[in-house]
């Protein structure tokens, strides 16, 4: 029967800051000790603000389980950091910009990760450390723009509303007012903190998404900065925008491929984009500014092959040139970054897949090599470099897994409630679904369908079992033997039934460093070599991360992508432990 598809350089001393107690602070905020503390809780989703008097603030963001209303500021001089007065409204995902008094204008953000988005606005005062709550926005805006003009008013641009549909209006905030007066409209989606930057030339440019833009301030109208896609073709989130000391400004990261590994500069004089030189380390939601000495810091961030990282590279605009700089002391993704007045630079939060969200900050010192920890090397047992000359002790690799009736090493799959897929908690030598795959949703019947992470994509209901196509079992285990551990090698071994036309079969194959927030990247497509059950298999490198997952894609005819939706396509995942 036929069928019819429907589908050194530099080099620097980071000094992690880390509390020696879990007791609660002072009432009057205080740290005690000196460089060793750690925020008053873990910090994602925020911007910092540098204060005029050199203190550092970081209002609201999330802690990992809930969006914050507190603030505190890092004293310089000390290394503390200290609580100060609450917000009115919890935030994450908020502009922030100091203004020319000194207070600092905070503005939107959301209060949830699945809905929400806010048009409020206050004002905090570091002489008093309140909030006053000012105007409100005359439109809601989660994750908009932001940027201190010239003559003090402040433009806001863009975000999303409660139904993440993108805001393509502009306001301006006036601070001796505190009132709120629209402005011209840009003509493509605009979001992110820190995607704007004021040029000399009386406008400011505004990068994000596929096309730039540029706001005249006298006029208040947007024009085009550029081609569509900038130098690099690209869609941009998760990126930097860095207004260098020559005026041009230079773009680096986002979360596609092509923008994760290309940096791109415009040159206001001739409204045109170029491509930079590529960086060494592709990455999205890292931190960048410029030191003292004219050169661009690009610190931390993700890539989905890699997980967080710690990396770190610095580039020369005058020789167009990247520079290899001494890790982080600790992976992060999402850190913020603020550069100090003695020309240090503070690297704030993130998260990794470590720790999770992090409530340590770092100082990055001119001058020094600080060696690595094992949380920033990505082990937790063994002996690794140091990243400087020397090597890490990470304490004494646990005993290997017992022997079960598969094999020794072998670590049996478990239903996780929560993930909705396949899970081993152990870190074996490989990780099998057994027999909790097979079938195809209500074919079979598969028990616990459909067994993509987080209910993310639903399996074909057409056909019949053992006669139609279905992925039955996934497989994960080392190729040269020992524990699953970033940097092996891995066989990923899909049992699957083919439809009697195999050849109108394919199996595409992804895998992911966080299972708990999975971003597939594309490892192979297979295609059996006969009708009925077989095995398909494919070899890669494990990225950096704890908890990570594999996805195979058993179609009929059509394309690879992650979720087909065709009607006799089957899509399952597989977690599993490293270490």
């Amino acid at each position: 029967m036929k069928r019819v598809s429907t589908s050194c350089a530099m080099m620097a001393l980071f000094t992690l800051v880390f509390s020696c107690s879990s007791a609660p602070p002072p009432d009057d905020g205080l740290s005690q000790g000196l460089m060793d503390r750690e925020l008053s809780t873990p910090r994602k989703l925020l911007p910092l603000v540098a204060l005029a008097d050199g203190r550092v603030l970081a209002a609201g963001g999330h802690d990992g389980s809930r969006t914050l209303m507190s603030s505190e500021v890092y004293e310089p001089e000390t290394g503390e950091w200290r609580v100060t007065g609450a917000m009115r409204t919890a935030r994450r995902n908020h502009a922030a910009v100091r203004l020319a008094d000194g207070r600092v204008l905070v503005v939107g953000g959301t209060y949830s990760a699945s809905f929400g988005a806010l048009a409020s606005a206050e004002v905090y005062d570091p002489s008093t450390g309140r909030w006053t709550a000012v105007q409100d926005m005359a439109e809601a805006r989660n994750d908009p723009a932001a940027v201190l003009l010239p003559d003090g008013r402040v433009l806001v641009a863009g975000g999303f509303d409660v139904d993440r549909h993108p805001v393509r209006s502009a306001e301006l905030f006036e601070p001796m007012s505190g009132r709120w007066t629209r402005t011209g409209a840009p003509t493509s989606s605009r979001a992110g903190a820190q995607t704007g930057v004021v040029l000399g030339n009386g406008q400011v440019l505004f990068v994000s998404g596929l096309q730039a833009e540029l706001y005249d301030i006298a006029s208040g109208t947007w024009t085009k900065a550029g081609a569509v896609g900038g130098a690099a073709g690209t869609h941009r989130s998760g990126h930097t925008v860095t207004l260098l000391p020559d005026g041009r400004v230079l773009v680096v990261g986002g979360t596609t491929s092509r923008a994760a590994a290309t940096a791109e500069l415009y040159e206001p004089v001739r409204g045109e984009w170029k491509l930079a030189a590529a960086p060494g380390t592709p990455r999205e939601a890292h931190g960048a500014l410029v030191t003292h000495e004219g050169r661009v810091l690009v610190a931390g961030g993700f890539h989905v092959t890699t997980g967080a990282l710690a990396s770190v590279e610095s580039y020369d605009p005058a020789a167009d040139t990247w520079s290899a700089e001494p890790a982080l002391g600790a992976a992060r993704r999402g850190a913020g970054l603020v550069r100090l007045e003695d020309g240090a630079v503070l690297v704030v939060g993130g998260t990794n897949d470590l720790v999770g969200t992090l409530a340590t900050s770092e100082r990055y010192d001119p001058g020094v090599c600080m060696p690595l920890t094992c949380e920033a090397a990505g082990q937790v047992c063994g002996v690794v470099p140091d990243g400087c000359g020397g090597t890490l002790e990470c304490g004494p690799c646990a005993a290997e897994p017992p022997c079960v009736e598969e094999g020794c090493g072998v670590v049996r799959a478990e239903y996780d409630a929560q993930l909705r897929a396949p899970r081993c908690d152990e870190a074996g030598a490989e990780c099998g679904s057994g027999t909790l795959l097979v079938g195809r949703g209500l074919l079979g019947p598969e028990p616990n369908l459909p067994n993509a992470l987080w209910g993310s994509c639903e399996d074909g209901a057409g056909g019949t079992r053992e006669r139609d196509e279905a992925l039955d079992a996934l497989r994960v285990v080392t190729v040269e033997g020992g524990h699953l551990a970033p940097g092996k090698t891995v066989r990923v071994e899909a049992t699957v039934w083919a439809y009697e036309e195999s050849e109108s079969n394919r199996l595409d194959l992804y895998y992911a460093a966080d299972a708990r927030n999975p971003a597939w990247t594309y490892l192979a497509t297979l295609t059996p070599g006969k009708a009925g059950a077989q095995v398909l298999t494919a070899t890669y490198v494990l990225p950096v991360g704890r908890l990570q997952a594999v996805r195979g894609v058993f179609r009929f005819a059509g394309s690879a992508e992650p979720c087909p939706g065709g009607v006799f396509d089957d899509v399952d995942d597989l977690v599993f432990t490293t270490r």
